[in-house]
């Protein structure tokens, strides 16, 4: 078996991550949605009603989807008996089809399709740049310089 972190605490790393994105995310987008067609005056009021109605929300709903990754990551990990860079990209495409599910088949899949292409392009993008950068030498000293 591949040594790494035990996935409970994958799990509670990654649904804690992914809840705390989705709360700062949700409220900076709730919060300018919420003061755009507010009257004057009321904009900061209006903002923040709107952040304390849809923040949660938002944390909430990313805080499943990343759980629900870190645990069909896990499986698959498990399944496999390797960590490659696959099994990032198809948890993630799986759960979010998981997740669009309540709106049909078609729906789900588009967007199991659609985020696995993104985690696809993240990666790929990682790892290009890591192969780019271990290519680089580093300068080599002088050898006639003395401390």
């Amino acid at each position: 078996m591949v040594s790494r972190v035990p996935w409970f605490d994958r799990l509670l790393d990654d649904t804690g991550e992914y809840f705390c994105g989705g709360i700062v995310l949700g409220s900076v987008s709730h919060m300018f949605s919420g003061m755009y067609n507010s009257p004057t005056g009321e904009c900061l009021i209006r903002g923040s009603r709107a952040v304390r109605m849809n923040a949660p929300r938002c944390g909430g709903y990313l805080a499943v989807y990343g759980g629900l990754a870190s645990v069909l990551e896990s499986c698959m990990v498990y399944a496999r008996q390797k960590d490659d860079p696959w099994n990032f990209i198809l948890a993630g495409a799986a759960a979010s089809g998981f997740q669009d599910m309540r709106h049909g088949l078609g729906m789900a899949s588009r967007s199991g399709l659609a985020l696995g292409s993104i985690r696809f392009l993240g990666v790929g993008t990682d790892i290009l740049l890591n192969k780019i950068a271990s290519n680089v030498q580093s300068p080599q000293l002088d050898s006639n310089f003395e401390e």
